[in-house]
């Protein structure tokens, strides 16, 4: 029987997902501890001087203004965003208030996003090839220490992987890894997420396949690389993982299925998406052949 998308929980659905993992053979949140634990245990390493990123071939066209995606379940609204008159974001908040960056551009391309809440200061600096694509983001903290890097390489003008690494000790070390196909229309066909083994954890691969793409306009393609709470939402630049909307997601973990989402979208005139509604089914775990409705909702400037 399908339940109303009141009855779908969102904590419930990370669970499984944990407890797919631990049936092959660990505790996926104890990961995330692991990585935590480590960042303040690590020594600290001032930056040097920053590098300006490399002009863009051209300025972007005018964006659509997404303002709110809303979540129910989910702190509201779960991303908002505000614009200059370039009708590029200035603002970003995630989680309602959870982080809130202020983004900063050299002309049209990203420089810096800068968390901006009491509790953490740390800045995002963009780096980029002479050609003007984004290489690298640095996370660099209150004290002027990068305790973080997320690099990028691309096959064409397809991303085509990118890595996350923390500085353990001297040295830093890959902890996430993220490898993308794509269909020929440029939209996202699989993204494989790899976290490698660590301090006795073993390693973990979720992969999630997207499929029977729409011709209508994808806003939040950016969100699908975004680690909820336990990293830093950083916005893309220069490329894109989805400029269309599946109509069905399926995600397996350590190659075993946990759920399936039939995606149904009513759009706005201009071809943006007002909602998006899915059917979430599992299809593995304690929960499997459970039904659930899901809802996201856009509003725009």
């Amino acid at each position: 029987m399908t339940k109303s998308t009141d009855d779908f929980n969102y904590d419930r659905l990370d669970k499984r997902v944990k407890n797919q993992m631990k049936k092959n053979h660990s505790i996926f949140f104890l990961i995330i501890m692991c990585f935590t634990v480590l960042l303040f245990a690590c020594r600290k390493e001032h930056t040097p001087d920053p590098v300006e990123p490399a002009e863009p071939p051209g300025a972007p066209a005018k964006r659509v203004l997404l303002k709110d995606i809303t979540i129910p379940h989910l702190p509201s609204p779960y991303y908002h965003f505000e614009y200059n008159a370039d009708s590029l974001p200035t603002k970003v908040d995630f989680g309602s208030g959870y982080t809130i960056y202020d983004v900063l551009y050299k002309r049209d391309t990203i420089s810096e996003m800068r968390n901006n809440i009491f509790v953490n200061h740390d800045t995002l600096r963009y780096f980029y090839d002479n050609a003007g694509k984004l290489t690298q983001i640095k996370f660099i903290d209150d004290a002027n220490v990068i305790y973080r890097n997320v690099r990028f390489s691309y096959d064409g003008n397809h991303v085509k992987e990118i890595n996350w690494d923390r500085k353990i000790g001297n040295a830093f070390s890959v902890d996430r890894t993220l490898a993308f196909t794509f269909y020929p229309d440029d939209n996202v066909r699989t993204i494989t997420d790899y976290r490698p083994s660590f301090n006795g954890v073993p390693e973990h691969t979720i992969i999630t396949t997207f499929e029977g793409y729409d011709d209508k306009i994808n806003v939040d393609d950016f969100s699908l690389i975004h680690d909820g709470i336990h990293d830093h939402l950083f916005l893309l630049q220069g490329f894109r993982l989805q400029k269309n909307n599946p109509r069905k997601e399926i995600l397996t973990v350590d190659g075993s299925p946990l759920y399936t989402d039939d995606y149904t979208y009513i759009y706005n005139s201009d071809g943006t998406p007002l909602t998006k509604t899915g059917d979430f089914l599992y299809t593995g775990g304690s929960d499997a052949g459970k039904r659930f409705v899901t809802n996201s909702i856009y509003t725009y400037y």
